[in-house]
């Protein structure tokens, strides 16, 4: 192959090199970016999870006193029946 020849399939793979150096720098930038936000959301959801236990099991305790409050009011109110008559 003549030299002019190698020149210039130089320059073209030099181009291409320079161009996929450049794709990778723009993948690996954009997967830096979806990583943050990724993260970002799920820290976001890992929040609301714990928030949300935290309001279901604080729920479950209120439902629970109220429960007992109720038997206590009727176990009252049955002795009191009792009593009357």
């Amino acid at each position: 192959m003549p030299v002019e020849s190698l020149n210039a399939l130089l320059r073209q793979l030099e181009k291409e090199k320079r161009s996929l150096e450049n794709q990778v720098k723009n993948c690996a930038l954009r997967l830096e970016q979806e990583s943050k936000a990724y993260n970002k959301t799920n820290d976001e959801r890992r929040t609301y999870l714990a928030e949300m236990s935290q309001f279901s099991g604080s729920h479950q305790v209120s439902k629970r006193q109220q429960m007992d409050q109720l038997q206590k009011i009727k176990e009252n109110h049955f002795r009191i029946c009792k009593t009357k008559k």
